[in-house]
């Protein structure tokens, strides 16, 4: 049976599909179960109404695969809030889908009137955004949106 039973005291670690990057197995959001597939941690948001705020929590890595969760956050959030707020504290990795689903709620939020609070970035996902500010996408509000988002960690 994979994984297998390690001792309570040390983490277990499974191998992920990127290689030699490993990923404790304690890892992991209180909303999901523990299960993996090929050490993945599988992606989901989940969110949270208080009045007219909503708070996104992201968990698992935000790859190309996590494209449908982020499509379809982005389609449920109304357009009646007066803030989001995004926590990436449960993100170790981020590739150019973070980007495209922060621009999404960027523009979302810009549409409706809304605030956009960013918190919990960890390490590799903070790299993708400090990097992207040095691209130079014509007509792009990419520069715009990690500004806004740096500026708000």
């Amino acid at each position: 049976m994979w994984p297998p039973a390690a001792p309570a005291v040390a983490a277990r670690e499974l191998r992920t599909t990127r290689g030699a990057r490993r990923v404790p197995a304690v890892f992991g959001c209180s909303r999901l179960p523990l299960q993996t597939f090929e050490g993945v941690i599988p992606f989901s948001i989940s969110t949270q109404y208080l009045d007219d705020t909503v708070l996104l929590m992201a968990c698992g890595e935000i790859d190309r695969a996590a494209d449908p969760a982020c499509d379809h956050a982005l389609a449920s959030l109304p357009a009646t809030l007066s803030s989001v707020v995004l926590d990436m504290q449960q993100v170790p990795f981020m590739d150019v889908t973070g980007l495209h689903f922060l621009c999404g709620l960027h523009r979302h939020t810009t549409r409706h009137r809304t605030l956009l609070h960013t918190r919990g970035w960890q390490a590799q996902p903070r790299y993708v955004l400090d990097s992207a500010l040095h691209l130079d996408l014509q007509g792009a509000d990419l520069n715009t949106v990690v500004r806004a988002a740096l500026d708000r960690l």
